[in-house]
């Protein structure tokens, strides 16, 4: 494998591809990290205590976004969305099908659609996001103005990403939306690791 990689590494035209998916990487993990605005980051960690299973889910998709209350909290879950609901109907629907048959042109359109769906996913996903933490108490000073500050901070994130995603597979190495999910879940790896031993040395779970 490291064969592969410092051979790869003295192609000039990989290795400017490379260079490019590593700072398009860096930008998304810098990115984790900006806050949204309204929302009370310490009252998300107490929502994370209570170990509920379905934001602990969001957030290894996230890299710790979620948790953190960041503008990537939604991660790229509305374009993945987007893209299995566009393939099941290009199946469904002869115009797409055929569309999709066109060639190059074809697959640019279909491509054109599935952003634009992604964004009303996104919208929708934003809009009931915001409701769930606001039951929660994690958003501060609820009311019209925090919801469309907050339901705005997640869309912009989640089409930012998706953008980020298309640039890597068009300059970079691989497949750029996989690469972030990827990117994101190994980012997770040391704080499980942490939080593994906490739970042995507390003999909360057996080490086997």
């Amino acid at each position: 494998m490291f064969d592969t990689i410092r051979n790869a590494w003295k192609i000039v035209d990989l290795r400017k591809k490379l260079i490019y998916t590593f700072v398009m990487l860096v930008i998304f993990r810098l990115g984790s990290c900006i806050p949204v605005p309204m929302l009370d980051a310490s009252q998300m960690g107490q929502i994370f205590n209570t170990e509920n299973t379905m934001f602990g889910f969001i957030d290894i998709v996230s890299g710790g976004a979620f948790q953190n209350a960041t503008i990537f909290a939604m991660s790229i879950t509305p374009y993945i969305n987007a893209s299995i609901i566009m393939q099941l109907l290009c199946v469904a629907i002869p115009a797409l099908e055929r569309l999709q048959k066109q060639g190059e042109d074809g697959r640019k359109k279909i491509a054109q659609i599935q952003r634009y769906g992604t964004v009303v996913l996104a919208l929708i996903q934003a809009i009931g996001l915001y409701f769930l933490l606001r039951s929660y108490g994690a958003v501060s000073n609820p009311g019209w103005l925090s919801g469309i500050v907050i339901v705005s901070s997640f869309v912009a994130g989640t089409a930012f990403l998706m953008w980020l995603g298309e640039q890597i597979t068009e300059k970079g190495v691989g497949n750029g939306i996989s690469l972030i999910i990827f990117a994101g879940i190994v980012s997770r790896i040391p704080s499980m690791v942490t939080s593994l031993y906490a739970y042995i040395k507390s003999d909360t779970v057996n080490w086997i």
